[in-house]
């Protein structure tokens, strides 16, 4: 059985977040836009440089450098982010929905990026009229739109394929899991499976749970959580931590207020979420592309988390992670910081995994933001300097800032 205590951060993981280390789990880079940035010559070069201590002045050419901080989100590539796919910038289908449902505009009155993808989920959420087994074969955000249109039924699967491509659309990822009861069947009856996604917050810099068919998140201490920390507070802690944040005004419930009404959906009746709703939580499976308007689910390299809570239920057999809260959540977006000693001066060196990756922009001493390679020489001056990086997607999505301060004393 896999203890509460597995669900925490071992050490090394801890250590590397805090100071942004380069984390290698295993080797290999991702395709469809994702850098990993470094070409061979210059992992040569780089293997000659030494990695500047925080607190411990450096000698320079001239005078002496000392990294006071380094604020950065780690580059982590293993065997679960290499198993993802992610939808192109290229793909035309992507703009026809942005333009045929006006997402802009959808998301427009967000004042922060995660706001914006909560009125995301609400506007799919919104656009599904009766709730049931799927009266048509479409397959994509396109087809199913247009098949709620004629009047079809859908349900959760659908719902959460709108939301995975309407995000890629806008140039977020949101990736698709499958939920499974640990145990039995619901208390009200209803099906044991369940289909939520994960979107990537820049803006939280984690993953974050959206299930578009309740319309909710779920939030511990005001943090939106992810699928297996909601996970690991209901089963190992009791829910009682937990807030579900639901419904287009963002109303927040306990454990104890729930069931949730949800909506009255046509031919179906009251929709809503179960005081046992959670519980399908106990197999929680991801499925490792976004691409849903081409390829559907790749049901074939899902991995699913489970332990011993579902002893003597059958589903799928499928990879099941050691670290079940750090190998499925590599962090995305992110401007992974090296700061180098490298011969009398110091070198920035710059690494990613970013879906549609289209440059990487620096700003130094507070002035503009500025593009830059993956590696380059900081022109230092006497005092402190200060340097910040993001990168930039090709839809113009800025990921979460990495930061690094060195001071140079003569």
């Amino acid at each position: 059985m896999l203890r509460t205590d597995a669900f925490r951060l071992p050490g090394w993981v801890a250590n590397a977040w805090k100071f942004g280390l380069r984390i290698f789990l295993s080797a290999g880079l991702l395709a469809c836009g994702l850098a990993g940035t470094s070409s061979r010559a210059e992992d040569r070069v780089v293997a000659q440089s030494r990695p500047m201590p925080v607190g411990k002045a450096v000698p320079m050419a001239a005078g002496t450098a000392t990294l006071i901080s380094v604020e950065s989100l780690p580059w982590v590539t293993n065997e679960y982010s290499a198993r993802f796919r992610y939808d192109s910038a290229d793909n035309p289908k992507l703009a026809a929905l942005r333009q045929r449902h006006s997402l802009d505009a959808v998301v427009a009155p967000g004042k922060d990026e995660f706001q914006k993808q909560l009125l995301l989920m609400d506007w799919t959420h919104r656009q599904f009229r009766k709730f049931g087994k799927p009266t048509s074969d479409a397959r994509g955000a396109a087809e199913i739109l247009a098949g709620i249109e004629a009047g079809n039924t859908y349900f959760c699967a659908q719902y959460a394929q709108v939301l995975v491509s309407a995000s890629a659309s806008l140039g977020w990822v949101n990736r698709p899991l499958a939920l499974r009861r640990h145990q039995g069947v619901a208390k009200v009856g209803g099906s044991t499976e369940h289909s939520v996604t994960e979107i990537w917050s820049n803006q939280h810099r984690k993953w974050v749970m959206l299930d578009p068919t309740s319309n909710l998140h779920v939030e511990k201490d005001g943090v939106p959580l992810n699928a297996v920390e909601i996970r690991q507070e209901w089963f190992y802690r009791g829910g009682s931590n937990l807030v579900f944040v639901a419904g287009s005004e963002r109303k927040r419930y306990r454990k104890a207020d729930l069931p949730i009404f949800v909506a009255r959906m046509e031919g179906f009746g009251d929709l809503t979420f179960e005081p046992d709703e959670p519980d399908k939580y106990g197999f929680t499976a991801f499925i490792p592309n976004t691409d849903l308007m081409d390829s559907g689910y790749d049901y074939g390299k899902m991995f699913i988390v489970q332990d011993g809570l579902c002893d003597g239920t059958r589903w799928h057999e499928r990879k099941v992670p050691a670290q079940p809260l750090v190998e499925p959540y590599f962090p995305i977006g992110q401007a992974a910081l090296r700061i180098l000693d490298e011969g009398g001066r110091v070198v920035v060196q710059i690494d990613t995994l970013t879906p549609n990756l289209a440059r990487f922009e620096v700003r130094l001493d507070g002035g503009d933001w500025i593009e830059r390679s993956a590696r380059w020489v900081w022109d230092l001056r006497p005092g402190r300097n200060r340097m910040e990086a993001r990168t930039v997607n090709r839809f113009g999505v800025t990921g979460p800032e990495s930061g690094a301060v060195v001071e140079v004393g003569l």
